[in-house]
């Protein structure tokens, strides 16, 4: 069979009744952050280098989507995440950090840098596996937006694994003997049931201890005004939001790119409704923002930003987290996806831990060998998670209380 590739770099390459037929990809698998909306308005912006590849048989019919983006990693916090045992893994670890203690590096990515989860492509059922490796290291090749070779490192991320916690599945690639895989902290989610209509059918679902921690929030939280901002209101604020942003960006061990000023701004654009930037105002301060993605198959927790010393005061990021659940009831979906921070709190109010894997390859023997004699050594560090729920979802890491 033929195939083709097309390529965008921005969203006025592609008609609406293409970008219809991309969406259409979807109907099986859902991407908030494949959807046409979320790639559109990633391609509107200067500063983001991504790129839409998709595949057409010779009848034209699109076979499979994908989205591609060169950024740049920087992990400066040699250990925090890690845990291993043996002296290599020291060695390793001191090599890669060695001068400035910072170990950074252009990357190209197969998938979403901002989110964590499987938006990197789809494909018909009817192309086999071996033609889908295939078409996957064509669009982990293709020029930078400017033309000139991609990045060295590349990264196709992230793909759930089902293996038992115990089992290890860092190191040595289930991909490709020439490839890395890579297990960071696992991507914390609440499976929202159909018949919770509204929050307290939530929240009156968790055991007793995280029941009195909601309402422990929402009190600490009642000085807070919020508002739902429109689109001229997200555009106005715009510099504020991002340096909000930057508070807990900055504080970040290990990024993948960032979220940039124009960012909000073009998603609002795009999504609507659906993309709800909401305000957290003390008094008539500006102290924070939440803003997610909604769909009827996910509601994802896209970012947040708050002052630091407001937000230990007034409990505005798990204020946050508890927003995000009632975004989700509201709009019908079927889970929240909350990311792989502050797993503690997440899952105090029902969270739960799911493993994900990334597959890794560097164009430099060196590095390539001691980024995989890491991830053969180490394992993310988990603490002791809370048990919010009576059926024990937690299992493994449940601290039990």
């Amino acid at each position: 069979m033929a195939i083709e590739i097309k390529i965008a770099s921005s969203s006025d390459q592609w008609l609406d009744k293409e970008w219809q037929e991309w969406d259409k990809m979807l109907a099986q698998n859902p991407s908030a952050y494949l959807d046409s909306r979320s790639i559109k308005a990633s391609l509107d912006l200067d500063q983001r280098f991504l790129q839409a590849v998709k595949w057409m048989d010779e009848s034209g019919e699109i076979i499979g989507i994908a989205q591609v983006e060169d950024t740049h990693a920087i992990s400066q916090t040699q250990g925090k995440f890690l845990k291993a045992d043996k002296p290599f893994f020291k060695l390793a670890q001191t090599y890669l950090y060695r001068g400035d203690g910072i170990f950074q590096f252009d990357i190209r990515v197969l998938g979403t840098v901002l989110s964590s989860g499987d938006h990197a492509y789809r494909f018909a059922p009817s192309i086999s596996e071996s033609v889908k490796f295939k078409l996957i290291h064509q669009a982990l090749d293709i020029p930078r937006i400017n033309g000139s070779k991609p990045p060295n490192s590349k990264m196709v991320k992230d793909h759930y694994s089902e293996k038992g916690w115990p089992e290890k599945i860092a190191g040595k690639s289930s991909w490709h003997r020439k490839w890395i895989d890579l297990e960071f902290d696992p991507v914390m989610e609440v499976d929202l049931k159909p018949e919770w209509k509204k929050f307290e059918d939530y929240s009156s679902s968790l055991r007793k201890k995280s029941r009195t921690k909601v309402r422990r929030i929402l009190r600490g939280s009642e000085e807070l005004t919020l508002k739902d901002l429109s689109l001229q209101e997200v555009e106005e604020n715009a510099d504020k939001l991002h340096s909000l942003y930057k508070q807990v960006y900055d504080r970040a061990g290990f990024t993948l790119g960032q979220l940039h000023k124009y960012d909000l701004v073009s998603l609002k654009q795009h999504w609507g409704d659906d993309f709800p930037v909401i305000a957290y105002f003390l008094e008539d301060e500006l102290v924070g923002f939440q803003c997610a993605i909604l769909t009827e198959n996910t509601t994802e927790a896209f970012f947040v930003g708050f002052l630091l010393e407001e937000n230990k005061l007034h409990f505005m990021y798990q204020r946050m987290l508890l927003e995000f659940i009632k975004q989700g009831i509201n709009k019908g979906s079927s889970k929240i996806a909350m990311g792989r921070t502050a797993l503690d709190i997440k899952s105090s109010l029902g969270a739960c831990p799911k493993r994900l894997v990334c597959h890794m390859s560097v164009n430099n023997r060196l590095i390539h060998f001691l980024t995989r004699a890491v991830a053969i050594t180490s394992s993310p560090k988990i603490p002791p998670l809370k048990r919010a729920w009576d059926d024990d979802r937690v299992s493994i890491f449940a601290s039990g209380n």
